[in-house]
């Protein structure tokens, strides 16, 4: 993978897609997918890194996992900038601040870490009370716009918000938040690549 996915994940503008017009009255499955955005309001609020985590679509935590364990990830990432630190390194010492900085923003030890607990250390900063309530607020049903579902996937438009628009996908029966369409199709592309014959 020539380009980190590390680098390029954002929370981004997602595509629209077509919505039903705004009503009070949803379908059994936007209620469904709008249960699934207060499970994961109120995961956040108890901060359940791990319950978030079973939240995530099969592809977000693929994405997570390639994150951590992919080529310039973080742990390629840790271990050549420690490596640049070492005292026989000919690194120059203005070099070696901005390595010191970088390392300071990443996991101390990610060989040791499951894709689930690198989810988690990355995550956690986030977990806070003034965070469990923005999410809240975000996903009340009188902050949502439309939730558009076509098939297995789903869109949910939000009145208020940055991002406005958020990504399900029903995986065996159960909805899950997913990545958004840019990250997905990057992720779909670097799995081509990866499959393609030398």
């Amino acid at each position: 993978m020539k380009t980190s996915l590390f680098l390029i994940f954002a929370m981004s503008a997602l595509l629209v897609l077509p919505g039903c017009p705004e009503s009070d009255a949803w379908t059994s499955e936007q209620q469904g997918v709008h249960d699934a955005m207060l499970a994961w309001s109120k995961a956040v609020s108890n901060q359940n890194a791990d319950a978030m985590w079973e939240m995530l679509s099969p592809d977000a935590q693929e994405f997570y996992k390639r994150e951590l364990e992919g080529e310039g990830g973080v742990r390629q990432a840790v271990k050549m900038n420690r490596a640049a630190l070492k005292p026989e390194a000919r690194t120059p010492e203005s070099e070696r601040e901005r390595i010191r900085k970088l390392l300071g923003a990443l996991p101390d030890n990610p060989d040791n870490l499951t894709p689930q607990a690198y989810y988690g250390w990355r995550v956690t900063p986030e977990l806070t009370q003034e965070g469990a309530s923005r999410t809240s607020g975000l996903f009340e049903r009188s902050n949502v716009s439309t939730i558009s579902v076509q098939g297995d996937s789903a869109t949910a438009v939000l009145k208020n918000g940055n991002p406005d628009r958020y990504s399900w996908v029903r995986h065996d029966g159960v909805w899950k938040f997913d990545l958004h369409p840019s990250i997905l199709r990057a992720l779909e592309e670097t799995r081509k690549r990866e499959n393609e014959p030398n």
